[in-house]
């Protein structure tokens, strides 16, 4: 509890240093100097929100609002919005524009060419979109993500015990920590139940009704879908930038299961895309140090991390950082990551 404390004052302390900075010029300062034209933001998005994605899981959707005004900050303020590779390139030659900055979305998810892509036309920014395929391939609800968005809907229900019948599972499930609990035992429960996906989403369903909720509507607004095959083909033609994900999002430890999850992904994008599939970004940021020599040997080129910092020139180029914009960062928050005031402050930049 301690430990936590001093984690919210130093929090604290951060978040007012920072805003005082801005007051007084100083995020402008850092945006223009030579420390900061020598350093690469990469931001990190998940989902854009098509309904109410955001408040279930703030950590990973974001509103449409929200990102709207994150992008009139990067135009207004003067920053570059660059291609990944054009920029990682130019980093490591020493030609980066000042204020650059580097868009990507992690996983593909259908909210992309539905809500994202449009907005980020608007404004004229290119965008990578780290792809994971199997989901591309098989459209169906993500199972984890759909129990879990499931039981958050039906929160603020008392259940019936028998709902689970022969399991001793909660009855209340405003409880983030034993919802949770809930969504990993019914997890292990759909798997062992059947490896016939149709068998998992017909169970998905019947778990929705009993909850009470239009699991038609879930299915048809395809709100936990990742994009078609069709829809990854078009906003390939549009000029996104479609990227190595792993096929089903996942990063085994042994080599033989993580180069098959890399060049299944990679069949799959370049074939729909008619472009090179050289760039990487690790699962949920989970990276180890075998990762590296693997990755080298498929001819991978970039590979992004959740670490948070900015890229300089003399780093490793399969351990890029990257900034993961959510809900709850304030805007202080993001124009200090984008001077690079944020970056100092965290050590991140030595």
């Amino acid at each position: 509890m301690v430990g936590v404390t001093l984690r919210k004052t130093a929090r604290h302390a951060r978040h007012a240093a920072l805003a005082e900075l801005r007051a007084i010029g100083g995020l402008n300062w850092f945006a223009k100097s030579e420390w900061r034209r020598k350093r690469l933001l990469i931001l990190c998005y998940h989902g854009l929100s098509l309904q109410d994605e955001h408040e279930w899981h703030p950590e990973l959707f974001v509103t449409g609002a929200f990102l709207r005004r994150r992008f009139e900050i990067i135009r207004d303020s003067g920053y570059v919005v660059l291609p990944l590779g054009k920029a990682v390139a130019r980093l490591r030659g020493g030609t980066l524009p000042s204020r650059s900055v580097v868009i990507t979305f992690d996983d593909g998810a259908y909210n992309f060419i539905a809500a994202a892509a449009p907005l980020l036309e608007e404004f004229g920014f290119p965008a990578t979109v780290y792809m994971s395929t199997y989901h591309c391939i098989h459209q169906r609800p993500i199972l984890r993500l759909t129990l879990s968005y499931l039981l958050w809907r039906a929160r603020l229900e008392v259940l019936d015990p028998s709902l689970f019948a022969g399991q001793k599972y909660p009855a209340a499930l405003n409880d983030d920590t034993q919802r949770e609990k809930l969504v990993a035992e019914l997890l292990t429960e759909a798997r062992v139940l059947s490896n016939d996906h149709e068998a998992q989403l017909a169970w998905l369903g019947q778990l929705a009704v009993r909850l009470g909720i239009d699991w038609e509507n879930i299915v048809k607004s395809r709100i936990l879908h990742l994009m078609t095959p069709e829809e990854v083909i078009d906003i390939a033609r549009r000029g996104f930038d479609v990227q190595l994900h792993t096929h089903r999002h996942r990063t085994p430890r042994e080599r033989s299961a993580f180069c098959s999850e890399v060049v299944e992904n990679r069949r799959i994008l370049e074939k729909l895309t008619g472009r090179p599939a050289v760039h990487f970004c690790y699962p949920s940021g989970g990276h180890d140090p075998p990762f590296l020599p693997w990755l080298r040997d498929l001819r991978v080129e970039t590979a992004t991390t959740c670490e948070p910092g900015l890229a300089r020139a003399d780093h490793n180029p399969l351990l890029l950082p990257r900034y993961v914009d959510t809900m709850a960062q304030s805007e202080v928050m993001f124009e200090s990551w984008l001077s690079g005031a944020a970056g100092v402050l965290s050590l991140k930049n030595k």
